[in-house]
């Protein structure tokens, strides 16, 4: 069996001996390997594949979520589909343009129609797909569950927001609620049209990712009238894949709520008390380690919180991880006491 086919058993309930450790370490963390800015990443896909293997050679024992390419995409992708321009940072993510400044904008937007999913930005990682899949070796597919069938989309709902800016989005659910609902439908269907573009590359979908972080940033009311719906639009169209949704943002305030979240993973945060979580849920769990802590602590500190956490969590349905992506300069050696403790306590709560 392998690694990847065990961690998926653990997230299903099916394996309940194992804890297994699965990392969000991003261009953040990987461009470390090549010694680059984080621009020069974005901008060539063969430093992404040397410091996505240098990184896997490093830490066999752990899966990472970020083993696929990237554009720079995540938070631009939706705007600069519908037009919006792309700001360039040299040691940053970039950031998106907003594209919607009064109400009538989404109309005008809606007259053009849906935009092709290789527009922009998002052509542009499609085509580091295309190399990634060509190049990526065959091995790490097998054993870590890599690329074959792995859709990995930008954010969803969040994006629409960006594309709007939080601060209209936010506001217009009060004022304009219908505006906000037209947009949300147009940039829902350009976001499956872009799911099904990089299906034609990896295959048929088998492992779904979206971030979204929109869900903290509203309220009960808010979340299930214009969140809840688009995000299961995306993850019901996917029903039988494995799913995994990423939101490291505070939601303890509507966890009956975002139990309606048609996923099988949660990536949480450290701001949700875990255990009220792991009642309230339905969710195989990954997190929640602080990554601001995590980077800054000893590897005996690791140690102790990997304990706190598994305590609370218990064992099955649980991926040991950091609550949220791995912060620029987390010591490897922290990593190590990761790996270690998960086997550790593993076998210290399956003898109580």
């Amino acid at each position: 069996m392998s690694l990847w086919e065990k961690v998926v058993d653990v997230a299903l309930g099916k394996n309940k001996e194992e804890i297994p450790v699965v990392l969000w370490a991003y261009s953040l963390v990987l461009k470390r390997f090549e010694q680059v800015t984080e621009r020069k990443y974005y901008e060539d896909v063969k430093v992404q594949l040397r410091s996505i293997l240098a990184f896997q050679k490093r830490f066999p024992e752990i899966v990472n979520i970020h083993t696929y390419p990237s554009a720079g995409e995540g938070v631009c992708a939706i705007s600069n589909a519908f037009g919006g321009k792309i700001i360039w940072m040299e040691n940053s993510p970039p950031y998106a343009d907003t594209i919607i400044k009064e109400p009538e904008d989404v109309d005008k937007l809606a007259s053009v129609g849906i935009p092709e999913a290789n527009v922009g930005i998002a052509g542009d990682l499609l085509k580091k797909l295309e190399y990634f899949y060509d190049w990526l070796p065959k091995d790490l597919r097998e054993n870590y569950g890599y690329l074959d069938g792995v859709v990995y989309a930008p954010i969803c709902v969040e994006g629409a927001a960006i594309a709007m800016g939080y601060d209209k989005f936010f506001i217009w659910m009060r004022l304009y609620p219908d505006v906000v609902h037209k947009w949300l439908n147009i940039t829902t269907e350009w976001y499956l049209r872009y799911c099904k573009a990089i299906e034609d590359i990896v295959g048929k979908c088998k492992f779904l990712i979206i971030p979204d972080h929109s869900p903290h940033m509203v309220n009960k009311e808010q979340f299930n009238e214009f969140v809840l719906p688009y995000l299961n639009k995306v993850f019901g169209k996917y029903k039988g894949a494995l799913r995994l949704w990423h939101n490291e943002g505070k939601v303890g305030n509507k966890l009956e709520d975002i139990d309606k979240i048609d996923a099988e993973i949660w990536h949480f945060g450290p701001f949700d008390d875990e255990t009220i979580v792991r009642a309230k849920t339905h969710f195989c769990l990954m997190g929640n380690i602080h990554p601001p802590e995590f980077e800054k602590c000893s590897p005996k500190e690791v140690d102790i919180k990997c304990k706190k956490l598994i305590e609370k969590v218990g064992i099955g349905k649980f991926w040991l991880s950091t609550g949220g992506g791995l912060a620029p300069n987390t010591p490897f050696k922290n990593i190590d006491a990761l790996i270690a403790s998960a086997k550790k306590y593993v076998n210290i709560f399956l003898r109580k």
